[in-house]
């Protein structure tokens, strides 16, 4: 064990004047020593390191490697990586560079398409075209980071059990597709959950340690975070809260898409008011006709927000988080002082949560993907070293 000491204590200092760079730089090579405690002498030697592995960069190209007057960057375009939020109705698609920050987005409608082979050969065509049309040289893409909806294991990056809203979306080797299609590390994880780790880094749960996220989207799922500590579960299905069940009558009544997600998610309240109303109308029309005082929308809507507030209060009992926080579409119409109402007759001074509307909406997941990307891709690079991603 003391053998291999010497090159772990190296790396770690390596890690730790690369990270310094990343966050406080620029810097000059005193300045590091100062912030990491580490000799003058072995940074010089890890500078040198890290300008050959084009991590960090000298201001002046002609500087003598060996003087501690010059500041140091980080390369954070060096390269880049292509992060995808893939939704029922939308795929969001975002490059990223090695800062974690987004510098070209692009949005597509969800295919229509019968099998999953098809639809991920679009995908690789709209993939390529973007970074084609975004000027970016296909060799210095990094990584490719994917969130999907479904049950995923992140380790191997198959979908185990898919969404009913993606075709044939079951048991697919996505990580393995995309890295037999562009030769670079993919990380694959459940849509929702990559929104909380977006929200982690850059939302609302930044200085949040038990927190859970609701997405209400095509259609229903959950991520929780626990005392630091992102969930995942024994088969990483924690958070299929679409699967709840809240009567004896739908305990005998088994269901594909789950009785909480058709009784709240926008593709169940669609289809309760197709069959209202015989015809077809989206989430946002019902909403805006339960304003407008139609008393059969408003039955219907409330069903929704009851049924929503059941389930939050379902989630407090179990998790006691200090923010709940609620994104997808549907959001933007929900009566969230109603909501908040509802909940509230049910907890207590050590149950009472925060509940709020993300302002980031799906910009989280894709935000929160492209991170757990770069973390599979660049392990030495650290983002949120409070929280435990995995």
């Amino acid at each position: 064990m003391n053998v291999n000491l010497p090159s772990t204590i190296r790396k770690m200092n390596k890690d730790i004047v690369l990270n310094i760079i990343k966050d406080l730089g620029p810097l000059s090579r005193s300045e590091i020593a100062k912030h990491s405690g580490i000799t003058k002498a072995t940074i010089s030697d890890i500078v040198k390191e890290l300008i050959e592995e084009k991590l960090i960069f000298d201001e002046k190209d002609d500087a003598d490697l060996s003087k501690r007057g010059t500041n140091l960057h980080f390369s954070k375009h060096t390269s880049f990586g292509l992060a995808v939020d893939l939704g029922g109705t939308t795929i969001h698609m975002g490059l990223f560079d090695l800062a974690g920050e987004c510098f070209m987005k692009h949005t597509v409608s969800t295919y229509d398409l019968e099998t999953s082979q098809a639809f991920l050969d679009q995908m690789v065509v709209d993939m390529k075209t973007f970074i084609e049309q975004a000027n970016q040289p296909m060799e210095r893409l990094s990584f490719i980071s994917i969130a999907t909806p479904g049950i995923v294991d992140p380790v191997t990056g198959i979908v185990l059990e898919g969404s009913p809203n993606l075709p044939e979306w079951r048991n697919i080797h996505l990580a393995q597709y995309f890295q037999d299609v562009f030769q670079i590390p993919v990380t694959i994880e459940n849509d929702v959950r990559a929104a909380l780790v977006g929200e982690m880094y850059a939302g609302v749960f930044q200085h949040v340690n038990s927190a859970v996220l609701i997405g209400i989207g095509t259609g229903l799922g959950a991520a929780v975070l626990i005392d630091g500590k992102v969930i995942r579960g024994a088969k990483n299905a924690a958070g299929e809260i679409g699967y709840m069940v809240f009567n004896s009558n739908q305990l005998y009544a088994p269901s594909t898409k789950g009785h909480f997600e058709m009784a709240c998610s926008g593709s169940g309240l669609e289809a309760a008011a197709s069959a209202l109303f015989h015809q077809k109308m989206s989430a946002k029309q019902v909403f805006q006709q339960a304003k407008l005082g139609d008393i059969q929308a408003g039955r219907l809507v409330n069903q929704f927000e009851d049924h929503l507030a059941l389930g939050i209060l379902n989630i407090i009992t179990l998790v006691n988080p200090e923010k709940i926080l609620l994104m997808g579409g549907v959001t933007q119409s929900l009566s969230l002082e109603d909501l908040r109402k509802k909940v509230s007759l049910h907890t207590t001074e050590v149950t009472s949560v925060a509940i709020e509307i993300s302002s980031l909406q799906h910009q989280s997941a894709l935000q929160g993907i492209a991170i757990l990307g770069l973390n599979q891709a660049f392990p030495s690079l650290q983002f949120m070293k409070d929280k435990q991603l995995y």
